[in-house]
């Protein structure tokens, strides 16, 4: 649409390469003359050299007048919906799920959140200011394409985290343990204010994601385990996660429990 911010970059664009035009041409007026005095060229050289500041003074106003021809106001646009609209049209273009949902954004499993003030946009801990729609775009997507996870190390966390709060559980008579809910193991990883910063809810969403993806991950000492999302529980104790494809995954509680031991004919059975 006119007047938008993508709009409004291509046209500045455009103005700031016609002043560097002008400037070039009076630099390369320059080194032609700096490549005459080295070859003795003389007339050549003063050529040049008188040629020089009449290109460069001609980059001069157009230079001065850039500033004044941007007039986006990206604080205001991020704070209306324009931002988020056109953010949204160029994931489209490029195949990128983006999600709003309660003034926050995703795009699995980078989170989002808009920084009017320094027209900037947080991604997951990092501010980034490069925030031109068709330019985020295409950085979210490369994290998604290089996106990493570690069940293992996730599910080792949780495990850590899950057996104080399981001190009922008879682990030498019960198969498996009580089902503990995800929000509560969450505060409990987040107890300190900066441990809540650095790991919110949607991050921790996202891990549960990647976890639910290796069911059969297990304890290094050999418990598997379970997520649950029970539909009795409240939308304030569920943890929800939107997926590469905008697929909604909710969670709500999550279980240990015992594997069977191995016998030795199963070994044998194996081999």
């Amino acid at each position: 649409m006119a007047g938008d911010f993508e709009t409004a970059l291509r046209h500045i664009e455009s103005e700031i390469a016609a002043a560097e035009a002008k400037v070039k041409r009076g630099l390369s007026r320059l080194a032609r003359a700096r490549r005459s005095a080295a070859g003795g060229d003389v007339l050549k050289m003063q050529s040049e050299l008188e040629a020089a500041p009449r290109e460069l003074e001609a980059a001069i106003p157009v230079a001065r007048a850039l500033a004044a021809q941007f007039e986006f106001d990206l604080s205001q646009a991020m704070q209306d919906g324009r931002y988020v609209a056109e953010l949204g049209t160029q994931a489209a273009a490029n195949g990128l799920v983006l999600i709003e949902r309660d003034s926050r954004l995703s795009a699995f499993p980078s989170l989002l959140k808009l920084e009017p003030r320094a027209q900037a946009v947080r991604v997951g801990r990092r501010l980034v200011r490069d925030v031109r729609p068709s330019v985020l775009v295409k950085r979210l997507l490369k994290a998604q394409q290089q996106s990493k996870p570690n069940p293992q190390g996730f599910l080792e966390l949780v495990w850590r985290v899950y057996r104080p709060l399981a001190q009922s559980w008879k682990r030498e008579t019960e198969a498996a343990g009580p089902i503990i809910s995800l929000l509560r193991l969450h505060e409990m990883m987040t107890v300190l204010p900066a441990a809540a910063a650095d790991y919110p809810r949607e991050a921790f969403a996202c891990d549960l994601l990647h976890l639910n993806r290796a069911p059969d991950a297990r304890t290094r000492d050999g418990y598997g385990y379970s997520l649950h999302a029970s539909t009795s529980a409240r939308g304030a104790e569920r943890v929800t996660v939107f997926d590469e494809r905008g697929g909604e995954h909710i969670f709500a509680g999550i279980r240990f429990y015992a594997l069977p031991a191995e016998t030795d004919s199963a070994d044998g059975n194996r081999g």
